[in-house]
């Protein structure tokens, strides 16, 4: 899903090398972001790129599966098995 926005710089604390950016977006939620200020050689839209809200909004229009209470399971932590590439079928065409 592609969201366009635009940004505002609200407010900025030097001090705190910090700013608050307000984001807007057609269709969706205005949000205020704190944001750190960028370094020395660093974008400005950059950072505002890296704490733009898109995957909340993206977030909240999509649609979800809603779990049954009391559903349970059990989960293995252990990695996945690999498989040797010799293993692996191959098709030539």
């Amino acid at each position: 899903m592609n969201i366009d926005y635009t940004y505002e710089i609200a407010d900025v604390d030097v001090a705190a090398k910090c700013m608050v950016v307000v984001y807007s977006a057609e269709g969706h939620e205005t949000m205020q972001i704190g944001a750190p200020l960028p370094f020395e050689g660093e974008a400005l839209e950059d950072v505002i790129r890296n704490y733009a809200p898109v995957q909340l909004w993206v977030a909240k229009v999509t649609p979800v599966t809603v779990p049954l209470v009391g559903a349970t399971g059990v989960i293995s932590s252990s990695p996945p098995a690999v498989v040797a590439a010799a293993e692996i079928p191959v098709t030539t065409v």
